[in-house]
């Protein structure tokens, strides 16, 4: 087993990140080509894309959000997209960067207005409740869209959600237990959407994994109900005799969660803990009762890859959520290069969205279902004292069945 320091990924690290851009206004990223003088570009059928034009690919996130946490975020996303855009060197495609302020209202008339200036693919916004509006707007006029929200109730239509899902998180943990011999999995969750999410995750996950819930319990997510709940979730767990506990939280949520449950008879020496991608921070550390768990998460080396590059671009650490801006400009780019060699018109539609082969993102492959759902390439990360450890690997590929 390989061991690897720790990484963060909060939403809360980009403080100070460069190229902020204080207006709502568009930025562009481009070395657009124009028709030589004398020459206009030839008159396309509606919906039409032409690769071999200036393509404008719009980005909406919060730069100037009255949350600072969203703000630095919405940074992030967008210094890595530009990262990208200059990755690919793609001299036809400008890259359009509009401010939503985290705000539904300017996420949607911002979408209208990108819109208006030509884009032919939204990516963003940075939020699920910002995205409805937006997908409104872009279904209206055949445009499609790369959100990145983690909620999967918005997916759908013209939405594409690009987050790390807990769904899909949850698959990947329960099938990774189950082939241990873990199949008796009680759940101990939050009561809030991620919550929710992975709760739904795990019930349909053990039914592919010959698994089953055995208990499940939320919790209102403050000290106090957290302590009131722990106690008779480990009653009913233990009774039902469960060889692995699910714990879908972060930060001092997660910490109080297993020191509860641990404290109240739930021996991870005996039982498995186990958890999904918010257990991937410095803080996960700080728990005892967490070691020795597991959970899914990204290439470890890959993400260090992308942030010592992030970071030497900017000069600051990426937050997580930045790898998100990254890779939706990728999979613009690799679309309008696959449309020029096929000679497609239709570079941002559904069916290459969806393609079987997927795409390469900075953390690994991805493929985009017909659903709007996404699923990405997972490794499983065992918690040791000093950091994490790789006991699967995240796989090469994504095969038709993962």
């Amino acid at each position: 087993m390989l061991r690897l320091p720790s990484i963060a990924p909060s939403l809360f690290l980009a403080a100070g990140l460069a190229l902020s851009i204080a207006s709502c206004g568009p930025t562009t990223v481009s070395r657009t080509a124009t028709p030589p003088v004398g020459q206009t570009a030839p008159a396309l059928p509606a919906g039409s894309v032409d690769p071999n034009q200036r393509v404008i690919v719009a980005l909406l996130v919060p730069l100037t959000a009255a949350d600072a946490g969203a703000a630095d975020a919405g940074n992030a996303v967008a210094n890595a997209a530009r990262m990208a855009a200059v990755d690919l060197s793609d001299p036809r495609m400008e890259l359009r960067i509009f401010d939503t302020r985290g705000n539904p209202d300017s996420a949607r008339a911002l979408a209208q207005r990108a819109i208006g200036e030509g884009a032919k693919l939204i990516l963003g916004p940075l939020f699920g409740a910002n995205t409805g509006g937006v997908g409104q707007v872009a279904g209206a006029a055949g445009i499609n869209v790369i959100s990145f929200s983690t909620d999967s109730t918005v997916a759908g239509g013209p939405i594409f959600v690009s987050g790390f899902l807990p769904e899909a998180e949850t698959k990947r943990i329960v099938g990774f237990a189950a082939s241990q011999g873990l199949d008796r999995i009680a759940v101990f969750y939050p009561q809030s959407d991620y919550g929710n999410a992975a709760l739904r995750g795990v019930e349909e996950a053990v039914v592919s994994n010959s698994a089953r819930v055995v208990v499940a319990s939320g919790y209102p997510r403050t000290f106090q109900g957290i302590q009131e709940t722990a106690d008779p979730f480990v009653g009913a767990a233990r009774e039902a005799g469960a060889n692995a506990v699910l714990l879908p939280d972060g930060g001092q949520g997660l910490r109080s969660a297993g020191a509860f449950v641990d404290y109240n008879g739930l021996d991870p020496a005996r039982v498995k803990y186990l958890g999904l991608g918010q257990w991937n921070a410095n803080s996960t550390l700080q728990e005892p009762a967490l070691q020795g768990g597991w959970f899914p998460a990204p290439d470890p080396n890959r993400l260090d890859s992308f942030s010592r590059l992030y970071a030497a671009r900017y000069g600051a650490q990426a937050p997580f959520i930045a790898v998100l801006g990254y890779d939706a400009v990728q999979v613009a780019g690799q679309l309008l290069a696959d449309a020029r060699r096929n000679r497609s018109l239709t570079p941002f539609g559904r069916a290459e969205l969806t393609r079987v082969e997927g795409f390469q993102g900075a953390l690994g492959p991805l493929r985009f279902e017909h659903n709007g759902l996404n699923k990405r390439a997972l490794a499983i990360l065992q918690v040791r004292e000093r950091g994490f450890e790789i006991l699967d690997p995240a796989p090469a590929r994504l095969d038709l069945g993962s």
